[in-house]
């Protein structure tokens, strides 16, 4: 490599360092030593945030400049769009990557399952770390396990890579002592748990409608899985085989006009602004989308939309809602709970995943310490 691609993975470690998402020697000579920017041929960009993206092509000695900028910054892109850009793959946040990796506390010798191969800039990193001999990777797309077979195999990283569904985790390479998702999935499969070693640990991003940005860290002890939130926000792109909400506007625009049940909200939208109340929401009311409107010459509006065709619309003091669930009414029970709890952080919420793939969210130290909320 050229100096400047030598300098660029260093100095992208220490930025991390200094923020505080890097902390240990192994993770911080992986980000070091694995060059970004060889899993990221390619880079679309939106910088508008109006839907219409640009190519940057790293191997367009014109673009070659700009795509390096891009490849080292401390965000993460889309390297993949298909079927009319409504589908797309993308390399993730380095620093989420990063916090990610160290909250699995890894100490040498662990077997990890990296769920969601994508560019495989995770797996070099896992194998810079790890040695390529621990390393298992598996991702539902072949085309895209095929281009990462090719670019840890260009650097020397030699995992084992599968063409699957993570939600099956896979077990021939298991038991494991760490399963780690790079994308989002609804629930934790029970698989994980029956592939997991005693003692392993599990994290995962629980994919919401609402978004919250849930991180679950779990230990596998006695057939079931248990742990607390994350105390930072991980959001990844669901997985492949995950329901796509139906279109909020098209929706908005079939329940603006319906009358619903109408009274004065006493729990502000502003609530869901808070990052911990934020993240139970999502837990707690899946299926739901919440939208923002600012109508002209209207107060400001929060839309909930429920995949059952429930909905809530509030506006100012007042709310309305409709279809067969009452949306705003559980939000609100759920953030008096929450505060009659004092109002638990992020990482003082948990969540225990039994044998037969019950989840159940407490706060406190345990689920029987804590209770259910």
């Amino acid at each position: 490599m050229e100096d400047r691609e030598r300098a660029l993975p260093r100095a992208l470690a220490a930025r991390l360092a200094a923020s505080g998402a890097l902390r240990s020697s192994r993770w911080i000579r992986a980000f070091e030593t694995v060059p970004r920017h060889v899993f990221v041929p390619q880079i679309f960009i939106d910088p508008a945030h109006t839907g219409t993206f640009e190519l940057v092509d790293g191997t367009l000695p014109r673009q070659r400049e700009r795509w390096l900028d891009l490849a080292y910054r401390d965000d993460p892109l889309v390297t993949q769009l298909e079927e009319g850009r409504t589908r797309w793959s993308s390399s993730s946040q380095p620093s989420l990557m990063a916090r990610m990796l160290e909250a699995l506390d890894f100490k040498g010798g662990e077997r990890v399952l990296e769920i969601g191969t994508g560019t495989g800039y995770n797996a070099a990193l896992l194998c810079a770390g790890l040695g390529s001999a621990l390393v298992t990777s598996v991702d539902i797309d072949a085309s895209l396990v095929s281009g990462a077979r090719g670019r840890l195999c260009e650097l020397g990283y030699t995992p084992a890579l599968a063409v699957a569904d993570g939600a099956d985790g896979y077990p021939g390479a298991a038991p494991y002592d760490r399963i780690i998702a790079t994308c989002s999935l609804p629930r934790v499969p029970p698989a994980w748990i029956g592939q997991a070693a005693p003692g392993a640990l599990i994290l995962v991003n629980l994919y919401r409608e609402l978004g919250g940005g849930a991180l679950a860290l779990l230990r596998v002890s006695a057939g079931q899985a248990s742990g607390h939130f994350a105390s930072f926000f991980g959001g990844f792109i669901p997985t492949r085989t995950a329901a796509v909400p139906e279109d909020a506007v098209g929706l908005i625009g079939v329940h603006s006009g319906e009358p619903g049940e109408r009274r004065r909200t006493v729990v502000p939208a502003r609530a869901l602004s808070d990052d911990a109340f934020d993240m139970l929401a999502a837990l707690r009311l899946p299926g739901v989308q919440r939208v923002g409107l600012l109508p002209p010459g209207k107060p400001e509006q929060t839309w909930l939309l429920g995949d059952d065709r429930s909905w809530a619309c509030q506006e100012g003091t007042d709310v309305r809602q409709g279809g067969p669930r009452r949306l705003w009414d559980e939000m609100e029970a759920l953030y008096r709970k929450w505060s009659e709890r004092g109002r638990p952080a992020r990482d003082e919420i948990g969540l225990t995943v039994t044998a037969d793939g019950e989840h159940r969210i407490w706060t406190g130290t345990s689920l029987e310490a804590g209770g259910p909320i």
